[in-house]
């Protein structure tokens, strides 16, 4: 909750400023890639289209804590103080974590995407240097394959393949930085929260990104 609030403020300030300051400013392209680090809070039980139930380790998420990501993003920096993103980030797929007495489900696993808009707000500390709010939507997409396999009397019966998938839009905060090495080559650093779909929760992540101004 702090960091939606400090997230808010900071835009509110960025784009408020950028309204009544920026209306000269050429906008500036740019596109780039980050590494992400990314905390998730996941569902603790699947009802399966075979109408099982699978549930997790120790009442935990399914999906375990943790994982990496990869993005591409690209946008415009309209003023000196605003910008528009658009980005699409693939996240480290994990084998569920299951404890369902009777069931073997070592094949399953999860693969995850998002799409998401931001807007951005900007602003400048130095000519290198700028502190950067933003708000958005985002897709996230999960989709569990795989099979199970139920286990009577210690008989393993034939297996049941399972493809199941949940996608929802929700929305997305951030707060970081970014540094220019020079004219058009940038990194930038940002802490985000996205609200998920009904297998993935939501998604904390830390991302580290280079870019490249036009």
């Amino acid at each position: 909750m702090k960091m939606k609030l400090t997230t808010i403020f900071l835009l509110g300030s960025m784009l408020s400023s950028g309204v009544a300051l920026g209306l000269d400013f050429d906008p500036k392209l740019y596109m780039g890639i980050d590494a992400q680090y990314n905390r998730y809070t996941g569902t603790k039980q699947i009802t399966t289209p075979q109408n099982v139930q699978l549930t997790s380790v120790g009442n935990k998420s399914l999906f375990g804590k943790s994982g990496s990501g990869l993005g591409v993003f690209a946008g415009s920096r309209l003023t000196e103080n605003l910008g528009l993103e658009l980005g699409y980030t693939v996240l480290t797929g994990a084998k569920l974590l299951i404890t369902n007495p009777g069931f073997q489900t070592s094949s399953l696993k999860s693969k995850n995407h998002n799409w998401y808009m931001d807007a951005l707000g900007f602003i400048p500390v130095s000519s290198e240097i700028d502190i950067i709010g933003a708000v958005g939507i985002g897709r996230l997409s999960t989709k569990l394959s795989g099979s199970i396999q139920q286990r009577v009397t210690g008989v393993l019966r034939a297996s049941q393949s399972l493809s199941m998938r949940s996608q929802k839009t929700g929305l997305r905060l951030g707060l970081g930085a970014q540094y220019k090495f020079d004219e058009n080559i940038g990194a930038r650093l940002m802490v985000r929260h996205q609200k998920g779909n009904q297998f993935v929760k939501k998604v904390n992540s830390a991302g580290l990104g280079l870019f490249y101004q036009f």
